[in-house]
């Protein structure tokens, strides 16, 4: 599918792109809030600036996509692939992106204020200075991650258990 025949259809009200093969497509600076997107193909795609707010994104492939500056707050990324995925100043807060692969994936001053991580792999991911307030980390494999300057204040790690 082409941008603008997407863009035609999300206009006359059309919402669920499910499964659409939308790979290497630029949809910089587009607003497609709401849209469902799930199990869609996306990598290599240009969502730089875009309104993705509320999107379900769920078992989505954004493999290498670059995501610079785009609004995915409230979206829903559960088991998306994000690997080596650029998110640099993306706004990502009470995002649900429980069993996602962010594997290698760019994160650097990206907002994740209040969103759900856990049982994501965040191996080697970039997340210095990344916002991670008040963020479910339980079971995130976050080795060989680079976390410095990253704010991770009033963030749940990892489960305890408070009998031990």
């Amino acid at each position: 599918m082409n941008v603008d025949t997407l863009l035609e259809l999300y206009t006359a009200g059309k919402r669920d792109f499910s499964c659409f093969d939308l790979r290497r497509v630029d949809l910089s600076e587009i607003d497609l809030s709401g849209a469902i997107l799930s199990r869609a193909e996306l990598a290599g795609a240009n969502l730089n600036g875009a309104n993705l707010k509320g999107v379900k994104l769920s078992e989505a492939n954004l493999t290498g996509a670059t995501l610079w500056r785009t609004d995915l707050s409230n979206a829903t990324l559960y088991k998306a692939i994000l690997s080596r995925a650029i998110l640099i100043k993306a706004n990502l807060s009470s995002v649900d992106l429980r069993d996602t692969l962010l594997n290698r994936a760019d994160l650097r001053l990206t907002n994740l204020t209040g969103a759900n991580l856990s049982g994501a792999n965040l191996t080697g991911t970039d997340l210095r200075y990344a916002q991670l307030k008040l963020v479910e980390l339980t079971g995130v494999d976050l080795s060989q991650a680079f976390i410095v300057g990253a704010s991770i204040q009033d963030s749940l790690l990892y489960d305890y258990d408070q009998n031990n």
